[in-house]
């Protein structure tokens, strides 16, 4: 079920969820996947000097949450997507894009079929490219770096293309190395240019609705080894169960129970991968993550991910073996 990333650069077209987590290289990203669904994508990476340069595009929808290293920034370009895409709950469409700092957890949601490239790189870097190009107010944050969408004013007409010619190096195999100081510079001038109308909002409803599925989810991740009913999810939120389905079908396209499920399955897939597989047990997992009827887990797992936990289990005991 797995795909795998040469130690330089390389495709991806099978992955295993282990796999779309560390795709970044030096962060672990929590992954949620939104539905059963073959984990087929295709991701190019390319090592450029002390850079990671990515472009993917994944067949299924997932939400995924990260924190980047202290010493590491990232800069996003959205090729393609459908409407439900976002990133901490305001949507992206087709040219947005996105810085992310080294402050904070970054969350986004992709559904299929979603183009992206993306530069990781050193945070020095891409302080001293910021401070070069606004040497008044040379520090740079989040709130000055936040999304917007390129293609309206100034330098961001040509963003888009610049980012294109990098997905096309990528895709072809060329080394891209000498792109990224150019098109890092470019990503920032077009940033700081950009204008409030280049930049997307959310309505104070999607806000609510974003403000509802983070609360709701960091109860069940809190209370994940027992049985949560949706009486309590609603007092989690402070809201109805109606506005409560309301929001999760607004954000993740699923009802809350859906959710939960997948949350288990998710965080099951995680611990049977985790460097410690050799002392675990199918079952201790299943327990640990709430799923007492072990038929029903190993059924829905295998739906899910497309083979039984206990092949998980034992593939990740044979890559920890390995690695000694």
């Amino acid at each position: 079920m797995g795909g795998e990333i040469s130690e330089g650069e390389g495709v991806v077209r099978s992955l295993d969820l282990a796999g779309v987590s560390a795709v970044l290289g030096v962060c672990d990203a929590d992954v949620v996947l939104l539905g059963a669904a073959a984990l087929q994508g295709e991701v190019v990476t390319q090592q450029a000097g002390d850079c990671v340069l990515i472009t993917g595009c994944y067949g299924f929808s997932f939400r995924a949450s990260f924190t980047l290293p202290e010493d590491m920034s990232l800069v996003a370009y959205i090729h393609d997507t459908a409407p439900q895409s976002w990133c901490h709950g305001v949507g992206l469409e087709p040219g947005s894009a996105i810085t992310v700092l080294p402050e904070g957890d970054s969350e986004v949601l992709l559904v299929a079929g979603c183009r992206w490239t993306l530069m990781l790189l050193p945070a020095a870097t891409l302080r001293a490219e910021f401070a070069a190009l606004s040497p008044d107010n040379p520090e740079p944050s989040a709130h000055r770096l936040r999304m917007f969408i390129a293609g309206h004013a100034g330098e961001a007409r040509s963003l888009g293309d610049g980012y294109d010619t990098l997905r096309s190096r990528l895709e072809s195999g060329e080394s891209a190395g000498e792109l990224v100081a150019p098109l890092l510079r470019r990503h920032l001038a077009a940033t700081l240019g950009a204008t409030a109308e280049d930049r997307p909002v959310s309505s104070r409803g999607r806000r609510a609705h974003y403000v509802t599925v983070r609360r709701v989810e960091d109860f069940m991740r809190a209370n994940l080894r027992r049985d949560i009913y949706i009486q309590e999810l609603c007092n989690a939120a402070g809201a109805s169960e109606r506005a409560l389905r309301y929001a999760f079908d607004d954000l993740v396209g699923i009802p809350p129970n859906r959710y939960l499920s997948l949350l288990r399955l998710c965080a099951a897939y995680r611990s049977l991968t985790q460097a410690d597989a050799s002392r675990r047990s199918v079952k201790s997992v299943a327990l640990s993550c709430g799923m007492w009827d072990l038929s029903r887990f190993a059924e829905h797992y295998r739906h899910t991910f497309g083979e039984l936990p206990r092949a998980t289990l034992v593939r990740s005991q044979q890559g920890e073996l390995a690695g000694h």
